[in-house]
C-alpha cells in the first residue's frame, strides 16, 4: 500500500496542484492529508474543493481549522485584531459547505489497512509528547541552527534522531503510544526517522516549506508485508507568479503586512513569522503595553518597522 502524505497546504492552491501532478506518476493507492488547509494564501475554496472530491484518502484537521470553531464560536463585532485579519478573511471567504466540511474533520485518525502495521495521524505530536525537547525541532530552531552550522538534510536527521534517543521521557511516551507509524505535520520541516521500530514522518509544508527550500514537499509511506520504504519529494513550481497573484487578491489588500512576511517565506524557504512575533512582542513591551490579542496601534507599529528593520526593497504597507 503506497500513501502520499500532504500536510500543511495553507491556502496554497499553486503548490498543491503541483504536487498532486506530481503524486499522479507515483502510483498511489490512497492519500493522508494532516490538516492546515486554509491559512495564508489566498485560495481556501479552491483548495478544499480539490481535497473533499479525492477518493481514497484519510484526512484529519489542523490547528488552523481549529481556529474556524473559536471563530465561530465568538460574537463577529469582537473581529477587530489586526493580528487575527488573514483568519477572519479565510472565515468570511469559505463557501458554507467548504466551512462545514472543514469542522467537522477529525484532529486524529488511526488506520490499520489489512492487518499490517498501524498508523497514526494527527496534525502535530506536541500534544503527545508535552514537556519534551520536541520544541528543538520547530522551524524557528531549524533557522538558528542553520544560521550557525549550515546542515545538510541528512545532518538534520541525525539531530533529530539524536534529540529524541536523549529525551527519556519523550522515549518512554513513545514506547507507549500504540502505533508503528506516526504521521504529523505542523512545524513546516520534513524529516523521518526510524526509533526502535517506531517510524515519526513529518510530511513538511506543502504550501509553506521553512526547511530553506521553495519547493513543495510531501511523503510516500510504501508499506507491504515485509518492509517499510518511505520516500520524501519535492516539487518545483513558479512561485513568482503565485506572489504576483497573491497581491492582487482581496486577502493581500485586506492584510498586507502580515500577506508581506508571508511572500517573503514562500521567496526563502524561512520561518520569519515566528521572529516577527517575538518583535511585536518586544515592541509592546516598549510601549507599556502587556495585553493579549496585541493592540492594532502596536501592532501596525511593529509591522511598519519590521520591514524596515530588515531593508526591505518593497513598499510594504498595512
Amino acid at each position: 500500500m503506497r500513501y502520499a502524505i500532504i500536510s500543511d497546504i495553507h491556502g496554497n492552491l499553486h503548490a498543491l496542484q503541483a504536487v498532486l501532478k506530481d503524486i499522479r506518476e507515483s502510483n498511489i493507492d490512497k492519500y493522508i492529508f494532516v490538516g492546515d488547509y486554509f491559512g495564508d494564501l489566498p485560495y481556501p475554496n479552491e483548495v478544499t474543493d480539490i481535497i473533499k472530491v479525492l477518493n481514497k484518502k484519510y484526512i484529519v484537521s489542523g490547528n488552523k481549522e481549529g481556529y474556524l470553531t473559536n471563530l465561530q464560536e465568538n460574537n463577529k463585532d469582537e473581529w477587530i485584531h489586526n493580528q487575527f485579519k488573514v483568519l477572519y478573511w479565510n472565515y468570511k471567504e469559505l463557501r458554507k459547505d467548504n466551512l462545514d466540511y472543514l469542522l467537522q474533520l477529525p484532529e486524529k485518525k488511526i488506520v490499520c489497512q489489512d492487518n499490517t502495521k498501524k498508523i497514526l495521524i494527527l496534525h502535530s505530536i506536541t500534544s503527545l509528547f508535552k514537556e519534551t525537547k520536541l520544541d528543538l525541532l520547530t522551524s524557528s530552531k531549524y533557522a538558528e541552527r542553520m544560521d550557525k552550522f549550515n546542515f545538510e538534510h541528512e545532518d538534520y536527521l541525525k539531530y533529530v534522531k539524536n534529540i529524541i534517543l536523549t529525551d527519556k521521557k519523550l522515549m518512554k511516551k513513545l514506547e507507549s503510544i500504540d502505533a508503528d507509524i506516526i504521521v504529523f505535520g505542523h512545524t513546516h520541516i520534513q524529516w523521518y526517522i526510524n526509533i526502535n521500530g517506531k517510524i515519526l514522518i513529518n510530511a513538511g509544508s506543502c504550501g509553506l516549506p521553512l526547511d530553506l527550500k521553495t519547493t513543495a514537499p510531501y511523503t510516500i509511506l510504501d508499506i507491504s508485508s515485509n518492509r517499510i520504504i518511505i520516500e520524501e519529494h519535492r516539487v518545483k513550481y513558479d512561485i513568482q507568479n503565485l506572489i504576483e497573484e497573491f497581491k492582487k487578491s482581496m486577502l493581500y489588500e485586506y492584510a498586507k503586512g502580515w500577506s508581506n512576511i508571508v511572500i517573503e517565506e514562500l521567496r526563502n524557504g524561512r520561518d520569519e513569522i515566528t521572529f516577527f512575533f517575538r518583535y511585536v512582542i518586544e515592541v509592546a513591551k516598549n510601549h507599556g503595553s502587556h495585553s493579549w490579542p496585541i493592540e492594532n496601534e502596536i501592532w501596525n507599529k511593529a509591522i511598519n518597522s519590521w520591514f524596515e528593520r530588515n531593508n526591505s526593497k518593497d513598499k510594504y504597507l498595512l
